[in-house]
């Protein structure tokens, strides 16, 4: 029977996360399994095999691990989700929404890894397009027009489909997922969504218009965004806060749910109302 192969993922801007890495991969290939190191980790450790995280196939990696924050696990979803490979976040950040694992024995953790003792939890993709462009983005969160380095507010139109929803002046508009909405959403005072839920939320940041609120849509729903830069401006474009895209002239956006899912490791039942409360418990300090 082959080895299992695990491919560790880290923030290189964490310094911690490194010790991390070599610790994890002993306790890996003492238990008789494989380990890849993204190309930099790798060439700090020189443990196991070398590899980009674009060039992974699911048919050579059983799971990915993610050593960092909420951004850190977040670069690695859209290769996860084309690839079908799992992902087990460790938390070495400051909010670790998405996270699994903060303070489990590592030796413990492998063996559960190993042995499959765990469940999948699984969390749809945005798919997002320029218009005019072939690329796609995948992004877990969420997506963000907004003025970027522009010193002036920007006019966002908004369109749910076809139909116009608001026309916004402001610093831009985020459209999240379920699950971003307890990202960039929720601290720009937008609705919590449950994860489970398929729905996309529409929320303009620093409106003009006060009562031009947040709007939750149906899954079936394409969001579409356009907005117009003056002359020597430009306009910024965020997937997940990870890709960010400046542009000028007449930008438009469309963000509609993906197929693609990610399978999240999960060693226990996620508690998301608790989680969340604990969470804004120590956001606030308290």
């Amino acid at each position: 029977m082959c080895a299992a192969m695990y491919f560790l993922f880290a923030n290189p801007q964490k310094p911690e996360t490194i010790n991390a890495a070599r610790e994890l991969a002993g306790v890996i290939e003492s238990a008789g399994e494989g380990v890849v190191l993204d190309a930099w980790l790798h060439d700090e450790l020189s443990i196991g095999h070398k590899a980009s995280l674009n060039d992974l196939k699911r048919a050579s990696i059983d799971c990915i691990i993610s050593l960092g924050g909420d951004g850190t696990l977040l670069r690695t979803l859209p290769t996860a989700a084309l690839e079908n490979i799992p992902v087990l976040g460790i938390n070495m950040g400051r909010v670790g929404f998405l996270l699994e694992v903060d303070d489990m024995d590592l030796n413990l953790m492998v063996k559960r890894l190993i042995s499959k003792d765990y469940q999948l939890e699984h969390r749809h993709m945005l798919s997002a397009h320029i218009v005019g462009r072939k690329e796609e983005y995948l992004v877990m969160n969420d997506v963000v027009l907004c003025r970027g380095g522009n010193p002036s507010s920007i006019r966002v139109e908004n369109y749910a489909n076809d139909e116009l929803v608001y026309v916004t002046d402001g610093d831009g508009v985020i459209v999240a997922s379920a699950t971003g909405s307890t990202g960039y959403c929720l601290s720009a005072g937008g609705p919590v969504l449950h994860p489970t839920l398929r729905n996309l939320v529409l929320l303009p940041i620093c409106s003009h218009k006060a009562q031009q609120l947040p709007i939750v849509f149906d899954e079936k729903i394409h969001v579409r965004l356009k907005s117009s830069a003056g002359p020597g401006r430009t306009q910024q474009i965020l997937f997940d806060g990870q890709t960010s895209i400046e542009l000028p002239g007449t930008v438009e956006v469309s963000v509609s749910l993906s197929k693609e899912r990610v399978n999240f490791v999960r060693f226990a039942p996620q508690h998301f109302y608790t989680r969340l409360r604990l969470k804004q418990a120590e956001w606030s300090g308290k």
